[in-house]
């Protein structure tokens, strides 16, 4: 049973993170890298599906996104937890754009193929799984930890704004300048945000070591596997990314509902303003306990949205399902990502983010796969139907039998500094 809501202290509150300064840079950064991710991943799978019409080559972008950053991300996380990670996650968003400008060159010429579709998928997919886990260890850096819930919940806020407006842009931009030059801005968005870090203060290196690669590796892994309660929250994430790809399916309902581009636009924006709303609830939370709890409900109750859209025949009332995806999603990651960063030290952040990114990461697309292969066999309202019913069913299995997700105080810190003291928190201003 979850716990009475506290008395809110109104919007300062929900906003405290951003009182610092190095997070203010950080949280710019992310917002345009957000919506350079949105609007590509908008434009490439309605790029396959006009070439293609094909629901089992569009599921196929998520595989060809999730074999590289599985196979990258735990790399990710032993360079994020030995070298500076603010630069680390600059090269990636150059990267990023250099590769979004070739995209944007052989479209606007005409050349344009399928396999070059998949192969910058690929490679972008890379470059994110080798510098996600510096971004997300970097945050208990620069905020004091009493804040963590409020800055993780901010970072939910900017990623679902981003899917607001990304694909809201993608969509309008299809229609209008054309594919070429949406992946032209999305390559600029990439530019900026590798800018905005440059004013950041707080020091970005992590602890020294002398570990070699490897033995940082195995270090990672050994702690993750020791902590069962770790290793729920991630099932449950897998579970619901493995089974809830609603996401690659959306042209197909956009067409399914004869409302083209523009509605495609406003269907891939609408789990964004969702997610701001679960992120406002969570927000006003504060630093709730029961978080296991959070992250089983969420979960569930995001079953019963998608249930919702693969039965809606009309578009307003997909347009509300894919709202309460957005919702419900942001009830459970908030909690749950909180908690995993709150059990692991300075130390081994990055390598335990780096396991949860590939995940994170590389399961999405796969769900991706798996939809389209359903879709494809039994129609897309079918394949969302299955989807959720397996989802809900492992989760409630999941959380009968593992009770430290019933745990009160789930996600305390451990008993040692999260970071040495000389490396605190950028003052707010």
């Amino acid at each position: 049973m979850m716990p009475a809501m506290p008395k809110r202290d109104g919007l300062r509150s929900n906003l405290a993170a951003l009182a610092y300064a190095d997070y203010r840079n950080f949280s710019v950064s992310l917002l345009l890298t957000q919506l350079g991710a949105q609007l590509i991943q908008t434009a490439v799978l309605w790029q396959v599906y006009e070439i293609t019409g094909s629901a089992v080559l569009l599921g196929l972008t998520g595989f060809a996104r999730a074999v590289p950053h599985m196979a990258l991300s735990l790399v990710g996380g032993v360079v994020a937890d030995r070298f500076n990670r603010r630069q680390l996650i600059q090269i990636g968003q150059a990267s990023n754009a250099v590769l979004v400008f070739v995209l944007a060159l052989v479209t606007l010429s005409g050349h344009v193929e399928l396999w070059h579709l998949y192969a910058i998928t690929s490679v972008n997919a890379a470059v994110t799984a080798v510098t996600q886990p510096a971004r997300t260890a970097l945050i208990p850096r620069i905020v004091p930890p009493h804040l963590l819930v409020n800055a993780i919940g901010l970072n939910a806020t900017i990623q679902q704004s981003a899917q607001i407006f990304g694909p809201a842009l993608g969509g309008l931009a299809i229609g209008t300048i054309g594919l070429g030059w949406g992946y032209m801005i999305t390559a600029g968005s990439y530019i900026v945000a590798m800018v905005a870090l440059f004013w950041m203060r707080t020091p970005a290196m992590p602890p020294a070591t002398e570990d070699s690669p490897w033995q940082s590796f195995v270090e990672g892994m050994q702690f993750v596997r020791a902590r069962p309660a770790i290793i729920s929250l991630l099932l449950i994430d897998v579970l619901q990314t493995l089974f809830g790809g609603y996401r690659a399916l959306l042209p197909i309902f956009a067409d399914l509902l004869h409302v083209g581009a523009t509605g495609y636009g406003v269907l891939s924006a609408a789990p964004g303003v969702g997610s701001i709303i679960g992120a406002t609830f969570i927000l006003s939370r504060g630093d709730m306990r029961y978080k296991g709890l959070y992250a089983v409900t969420g979960t569930l109750a995001y079953c019963v949205s998608q249930a919702l859209l693969s039965a809606s025949p009309w578009f307003l009332l997909t347009l509300v399902a894919v709202t309460l995806l957005g919702v419900t999603n942001s009830i459970q990651v908030i909690p749950r990502n909180t908690a995993i960063l709150s059990m692991s030290p300075d130390a081994l952040r990055g390598r335990v983010e780096a396991f949860r990114s590939m995940l994170a990461g590389g399961v999405p697309p796969l769900g991706f796969t798996l939809a389209g292969a359903l879709a494809a066999a039994f129609g897309a309202p079918i394949a969302m139907l299955i989807g959720s019913g397996a989802c809900a069913v492992f989760v409630v299995g999941l959380a009968t039998f593992r009770r430290e997700l019933r745990d009160p105080d789930l996600g305390a810190p451990p008993p040692e500094p999260a970071a040495p003291a000389v490396l605190t928190a950028s003052q707010p201003n």
